[in-house]
């Protein structure tokens, strides 16, 4: 059986047969395990990423397990107001609900404005904002009077 190839390949006995088949050979397992290494790192790699991001949630979950619930904003408004009575201030209560121009979280809030001496209402808003949780918005100062809007912050 004589096959009809071009030129040199027609010379070719078994034995160039033999040696062109173990360096195709040779050359397609050295390019297998080299791919295979490549594609292994690549998996360790991906591990140790889903590792470390899996021990990060669980300190998350663990802060959060341990954070404390606020109480009811109701009951957080009873310091605000004895607070505000306190230094003589006045305390008008502006929304009762989350709305644009204030706290806008997944907290329950309630939002008023503080007004009446500087002074009193600055040492009156700091009291406030170290007993409950609350955001200080602006501050408006007319001559001897100021109003400051905040929110108090808690759960339903």
């Amino acid at each position: 059986m004589k096959v009809n190839l071009p030129g040199f390949l027609s010379q070719w006995d078994w034995s160039h047969w033999a040696v062109m088949f173990l360096v195709i050979f040779l050359t397609s397992h050295q390019i297998y395990k080299r791919q295979v290494v490549r594609v292994n790192k690549a998996a360790f790699a991906d591990v140790e990423i889903i590792e470390e991001d899996i021990k990060v949630y669980n300190t998350q979950a663990e802060r959060l397990a341990q954070m404390e619930v606020l109480p009811p904003v109701k009951n957080q408004w009873r310091y605000v107001t004895a607070i505000a009575d306190q230094y003589g201030v006045d305390v008008s209560l502006v929304s009762n609900k989350n709305s644009k121009d204030s706290y806008n979280g997944p907290l329950a809030s309630w939002t008023a404005d503080l007004k009446g001496s500087v002074g009193a209402v600055l040492v009156s808003a700091k009291e406030i904002q170290s007993a409950v949780p609350a955001f200080l918005y602006g501050i408006n100062l007319r001559e001897k009077n100021a109003t400051i809007r905040f929110s108090v912050l808690g759960s339903e």
